[in-house]
């Protein structure tokens, strides 16, 4: 049985990206840890740009998607949390 989550950056009152929250723990988790992985070169990129040649707009829309990389990354580790507690695998806290 397939069960449907809203991520939580959904910019309607109708959701469009869901995460399955039935899928296998090994899954959401490598899909966490990849947006987590963007998330921060995204960061890190930020981090080296001189702020005398960054424009606002440019630094506005690295924030926004390391925002949105994050807030995903977070919704999917809350479901393998979720799915390791479900298929018991190992200690959870």
């Amino acid at each position: 049985m397939v069960n449907l989550s809203p991520l939580t950056t959904n910019p309607s009152e109708t959701p469009v990206l869901l995460v399955d929250t039935s899928a296998p723990y090994r899954d959401l988790q490598e899909c966490a840890e990849q947006r987590l992985s963007v998330a921060k070169g995204l960061v890190s990129s930020l981090a080296s740009i001189k702020m005398t040649t960054a424009h606002a707009e440019e630094l506005s829309k690295f924030a926004d998607a390391a925002y949105l990389l994050l807030e995903d990354a977070s919704d999917l580790f809350k479901a393998a949390h979720h799915a390791a507690k479900r298929e018991g695998a190992g200690h959870v806290a």
